[in-house]
């Protein structure tokens, strides 16, 4: 069991709004970026706790987080001293899909799953292993390949600067470690030494790029949209293909 996040946050003096202490969504300043503390800011609670997930995330900064990563922050201890201090040393190292957090199964429908049922959970990691890798590569390829189409964005730094943003922060939003980094990594190879999501990104994201620029519609929900409908379409296209050759197999065996 983890430990609970408003417990730790009263051990370390947080501040809470009185009027949502202890609900499921409890209230208080921002010992991040401190921004609430402020005297003209002096009503407001930027940093929100989940009681129930033991998570934690500032409105206002963005700083989240589980429970330990907001002890290991409050404390200055390394993440591994609070994780003893809780868990003990754990002598077998564990199953990929036991170490996604609430937000990532969440992510791919399996947190309730989890919650209600640990012991059916532990029987279908496979499964969920398999939903989490399908699902980051997908978010891969599709972040890949809007990268690309701002990439390919001249002469408009403002718009540049503001698309970035939005797929940074759509990378956070993912729940997917460094996406935007990962991302990053490969757009800097040659295309030939790029792994495979990095080329069906690529793939996507110049298609995409060509019909931004047929209609100079760069908006990024248009570019989203674009790029959803492509990665679609590259998916059916793939399906299919897949398809024909199970029947071309199955009618040489028959010959």
């Amino acid at each position: 069991m983890l430990p609970e996040i408003l417990k730790i946050a009263e051990g370390y003096g947080v501040t809470f709004n009185p009027r949502t202490y202890g609900k499921k969504e409890t209230l208080c300043k921002c010992i991040f970026c401190e921004e609430d503390s402020k005297p003209s800011k002096g009503h407001k609670f930027y940093l929100s706790l989940n009681t129930q997930d033991q998570l934690y995330k500032c409105w206002f900064c963005g700083a989240s987080g589980g429970v330990l990563d907001f002890e290991m922050k409050l404390s200055g201890l390394p993440y591994d001293d609070i994780r003893k201090k809780y868990f003990g040393t754990r002598k077998k190292s564990l199953h990929p899909a036991e170490r996604l957090n609430v937000r990532q199964l969440r992510t791919i429908g399996w947190a309730e799953y989890k919650r209600k049922n640990r012991a059916e959970f532990k029987k279908k990691r496979e499964a969920v292993l398999r939903d989490w890798k399908r699902y980051e590569y997908e978010q891969l390829v599709k972040h890949f390949a809007m990268f690309i189409v701002v990439a390919h964005i001249e002469n408009q730094e403002e718009r540049q600067d503001e698309l970035l943003q939005f797929i940074m922060k759509s990378c956070r939003e993912t729940q997917i470690h460094l996406l935007f980094n990962r991302v990053l990594a490969e757009y800097v190879k040659e295309d030939a030494e790029r792994v495979d999501w990095a080329i069906e990104g690529a793939e996507i994201g110049r298609s995409a790029w060509r019909v931004s620029l047929s209609t100079y519609d760069f908006a990024m929900e248009k570019v989203v949209l674009n790029v959803s409908f492509l990665y679609y379409m590259l998916k059916m296209k793939k399906l299919h293909s897949k398809r024909n050759s199970v029947t071309n197999d199955k009618v040489s065996l028959a010959n």
